[in-house]
């Protein structure tokens, strides 16, 4: 999604500087912001810049909202202290200011969202620091439950964060553990986005955008978990494959991580053949030689030749909990010509609960075996 230039209008200079500092330092991807405090400057503007078609929101407090209403293009949302005393223009467009700043820029999303899907043009301003070699989706998949395979997508995504790239988690398991390792205020999830993809919503990437939660220690973004694991038993796969096109053309992130579930399905089949770069998890066991024959044999019953060679290809493999000083034999594992890429050691006291939060000591062998595996990729 391009970013929006919005405009906030209201006296409280306080306020207005504390939330620029949110908007700047947390969701500068979303918002080009201006602000106005003080009359004498904003008569100025309203009387030179506010007529030109370029700015696309005016969050706009009671005082100056019939100042402001009809004198500008963009759309006009109040921000309400308290319960409105007036009837402004439009009942649907008023924002309550006093909120957490996430659930503040939720509305305001989804209420834009709602007034381009009747007839007003969105037309944002595209800026990315993101290039299109860097602009990768990393599909972490194995047949095998219990292998460690979240565990090595939600280290990744950290590593990739600590290291500075935007990144984006994207688990579509059955039943996800993402709360348990990524914290975010939002009410919506994933089903949310699959509802707004299947209905073919007006202005997407806005709907989408406002569904989004950002981890604020880790600044990973994601969705939360579906309301239901039946969201993912009927087929949802081209929404999936929309979804994957929009997180990759905005440009927002450098690396977007997919969580797999085991299965082998249409969903995870059409997913998987949309992913640039694929990490295939086992361990050195019969399970995990079984299991990804199975898979193989499963991928030659659902695609053509010609897609199976190219799935195949993507895939690279990793094992995972390897001891140390035992020797790992991987006749059966490998199924292409790349052999091993990576071997994650076992670890003891890999995780730490704390407040609900399941935290991964990166700074042991583990992380030091993901930091070497992404400059594989």
């Amino acid at each position: 999604m391009g970013k929006l230039n919005l405009v906030i209008i209201d006296r409280d200079a306080d306020y207005v500087n504390c939330l620029l500092d949110y908007l700047m330092a947390e969701q500068a991807h979303k918002f080009i912001v201006s602000a106005y405090t003080e009359e004498t400057a904003l008569v100025r503007f309203l009387a030179e810049e506010s007529a030109k078609a370029k700015y696309d929101i005016f969050l706009v407090s009671e005082e100056f909202y019939e100042q402001v209403m009809h004198k500008v293009k963009g759309m006009v949302i109040l921000l309400a202290a308290q319960e409105v005393n007036f009837n402004p223009k439009n009942k649907d467009r008023v924002i309550y200011k006093y909120q957490y700043g996430d659930k503040l820029v939720e509305e305001i999303l989804e209420k834009f969202a709602e007034e381009c899907s009747v007839g007003d043009t969105f037309n944002p301003i595209y800026i990315s620091n993101v290039s299109q070699q860097k602009n990768r989706i990393i599909g972490i998949y194995s047949p095998i439950g219990g292998v460690g395979k979240t565990t090595i997508a939600v280290g990744a995504c950290i590593q990739s964060a600590w290291e500075g790239k935007s990144v984006f988690y994207l688990n579509l398991e059955n039943i996800a553990t993402t709360p348990l390792y990524f914290q975010g205020e939002q009410e919506k999830n994933l089903s949310n986005v699959l509802y707004f993809l299947k209905s073919k919503s007006a202005n997407l990437s806005l709907q989408i955008e406002s569904v989004k939660c950002v981890d604020p220690l880790y600044k990973v973004h994601y969705f939360q978990p579906p309301d239901s694991i039946y969201d993912f038993t009927e087929d949802v796969s081209h929404e999936l494959c929309h979804l994957l096109q929009e997180l990759k053309t905005t440009m927002q992130y450098e690396r977007i991580f997919i969580d797999f579930s085991s299965a082998i399905n249409k969903n995870n089949l059409a997913v998987l053949r949309n992913c640039d770069v694929l990490l295939l998890v086992a361990e050195e066991n019969p399970t995990s030689v079984v299991k990804i024959k199975n898979m193989l044999k499963e991928l030659h019953l659902l695609l053509s030749k010609e897609e199976k060679a190219e799935l195949i290809n993507k895939f690279n493999l990793v094992l995972n909990k390897v001891l140390p000083a035992v020797e790992v034999k991987t006749e059966g594992l490998n199924i292409n010509q790349k052999g091993v890429v990576a071997r994650i050691p076992l670890v003891e006291n890999l995780t730490l609960f704390q407040d609900g939060i399941c935290k991964l000591d990166l700074n042991s062998a583990f992380g030091k075996a993901i930091y070497q595996l992404l400059l594989k990729l």
